[in-house]
Formats: structure tokens, C-alpha cells, sequence
């Protein structure tokens, strides 16, 4: 599965690459060990020698840092001791909401507004890190600071080779395709290519698929995922076939990302364009490429720095006020 690819994002780090030292100490932590927590505590952790990351922090851990950064899934009792420290805090706010109940129950900008704006009530972080644009943009006047970043590629993604012919595509992640499946299957079927469901890495694939359907294609999810499928496709040079509503795709689209709709064919017709040229998805895969530093740990890292030093001199200022 992907899964294992992620998981060794960390190991990867370790071995490859020597962190240089923060101007700040930042203490990740979350309630969650999903792959979230993953890829933004664990992983943009690594990127410094003295950021950590940890899911149960003791006074100690919180003391001897600089700022608190709580992943998706906060702890009150944490955030009670590091306010009671004096300590600054940042909540990372990818995949903070139930999925798929709230997605179910949420269906718009506005309802949204209220499920989020009780959530936060309840951290008054000094910081919000949006995962998307289009979440910055719906609910950002709920919070002071703020910024958006976006995923960053798992770090140790490989170059994806561009076969002559198109055999396997896939889908990462769990199974959120819902009604898109049998569509795909069949599709897949009757032009002799292989569909895999979580395939271990992007080799194994000529083309990438995001989709939801179901109970998983709701306003939330839809609008407010992060990117972390399509940075992926970026890191590997892997084409990418996208159902419109996907608005994190949107968000991060270099110009090269093909769109199919709801619409009776539009899949299909997508594929085919694909299939049947070698050179577009050469094309593809190098601008793909080229996009991808954008998306690299290295810079995902650094503006998560950025923004922590602002928060940090924030604090400052209204101490000093």
C-alpha cells in the first residue's frame, strides 16, 4: 500500500538529511497518529534538530519550547498546560473535523462557518495554518493570523518513468471512490488496463486518479482536503486524471492537470486523451517535475518556520505592550 510509503517518509528523513538548527524550539503534538500527524508533526518536525515531535508531551517537553504546534486532533489538557507555560500556539488545521459525520451534516460555506468557529473557540490558538486556499478563503475571518500551506510530496517519492504504453492506473488512499469505482473498473476493462487500489508507490502507476464519491464526496472534504494526493503526483512526475469538484487540485493546478466532470463520458474521454499519447504525458511528467519544488519538504518546512516566528513576535509585541 501507499501507506508504507508514507510511514517511511520519517526513516527516510533521517538517513538522508542532516536538520539544521531552528532560530526557534517547536514542540508538534496531536491526539491523532494518522497520516496527518504523519506528514505535518513527524515529518516537518525532522526538518529542524530542535523541533520535536510528540503525542503526549510532558511539562518538560512544553517547557523547553518555544511555540506548541497541535496537529488536526487537539488535547485540551495540553493546550491548558502550555497556555499556563506562557506558550504561543499554532493549530494545523488539516482533516480537524469528523469524516465523514461532519461532511454529512456540514454542506456549505456557511454551515461551516459554525462547526469551525466552535472548534476554535475552543483552542484560541495565536495561529491558524489553513490547508487550502479555498478553506483560507471561506473561514479565514474566523481567526487573526493565519496562512495557508499546502502538503508537501512524501520525501521519499521516486521519478515516475514514462512507459510507452499506459497499463496500470490507481488511486491512493483509502477506498473514497464510491460511485466513481465501477465506473473506473469498467473504463479500465475495456481498454485492457490494469485499476489498483492502493499500489505500494507512483511507479507502479502510468496514471493517478483523485476522486470521491459517496458519502466521502461532501462539501468538506471536497473543499477543504489537503493537496498531499496531487503534490504527490508532482514528486513523481505521475499524470493526474482529477474530478472537478476536487478544489485542492484546483488551488495547486500548475496548468497540467487534467479535469473530468460529472458528465456522462467526460471520464472516459480523458482517459482515452491520456492513453493515446505517449508525448502528452512526457510533457506531463516533465512540467509535473518542474512544479514540484513548490511542494518540497524543504520549502513546506520553511514556511511553516516563517510563519512560527511571526506568531513568536506577536507574542512579544503584546507582552511588551
Amino acid at each position: 500500500m501507499l501507506g508504507v510509503e508514507k510511514n517511511s517518509g520519517l526513516e527516510f528523513l533521517r538517513h538522508s538529511f542532516v536538520p539544521p538548527a531552528s532560530p526557534l524550539k517547536v514542540c508538534f503534538t496531536s491526539r491523532s497518529s494518522a497520516g496527518a500527524w504523519q506528514i505535518r508533526g513527524q515529518q516537518i518536525a525532522a526538518m529542524r534538530s530542535n523541533w520535536i515531535a510528540i503525542n503526549k508531551p510532558s511539562d518538560k517537553d512544553i517547557e523547553q519550547c518555544d511555540l506548541v504546534c497541535i496537529v488536526k486532533k487537539p488535547d485540551p489538557k495540553t493546550i491548558e498546560r502550555a497556555r499556563k507555560m506562557g506558550k504561543p500556539i499554532v493549530f494545523d488545521i488539516v482533516d480537524s473535523w469528523a469524516q465523514p459525520e461532519d461532511g454529512l451534516k456540514y454542506t456549505d460555506a456557511g454551515q461551516a462557518r459554525e462547526l469551525f468557529s466552535r472548534a476554535w473557540r475552543a483552542i484560541h490558538a495565536d495561529g491558524y495554518i489553513f490547508p487550502t486556499r479555498r478553506m483560507h478563503e471561506d473561514l479565514g475571518t474566523l481567526v487573526r493570523e493565519k496562512i495557508t500551506i499546502y502538503h508537501h510530496y512524501w520525501p521519499q517519492i521516486q521519478k515516475n518513468p514514462v512507459r510507452e504504453h499506459v497499463c496500470v492506473i490507481g488511486y491512493e488512499g483509502a477506498d473514497y471512490l464510491g460511485d466513481w469505482l465501477p465506473l473506473i473498473e469498467q473504463a479500465c476493462a475495456q481498454r485492457g488496463i490494469q485499476f489498483v487500489a492502493n499500489p505500494r508507490n507512483y511507479t507502479d502507476l502510468d496514471i493517478v486518479i483523485l476522486a470521491r464519491g459517496g458519502e466521502h464526496g461532501n462539501f468538506l472534504a471536497r473543499n477543504y482536503k489537503s493537496n498531499v494526493k496531487l503534490a504527490n503526483a508532482y514528486g513523481s512526475g505521475t499524470p493526474a486524471l482529477v474530478h472537478f469538484k476536487e478544489m485542492s487540485a484546483h488551488d495547486t493546478d500548475c496548468g497540467d492537470v487534467l479535469f473530468f466532470t460529472d458528465q456522462a463520458g467526460s471520464f472516459e474521454r480523458q482517459l482515452d486523451t491520456l492513453i493515446n499519447s505517449h508525448a502528452l504525458r512526457k510533457t506531463i511528467h516533465e512540467n509535473f517535475l518542474r512544479a514540484a519544488p513548490r511542494f518540497h519538504i524543504k520549502n513546506i518546512s520553511n514556511q511553516f518556520e516563517g510563519f512560527f516566528l511571526k506568531i513568536l513576535e506577536q507574542q512579544g509585541r503584546n507582552n511588551n505592550a
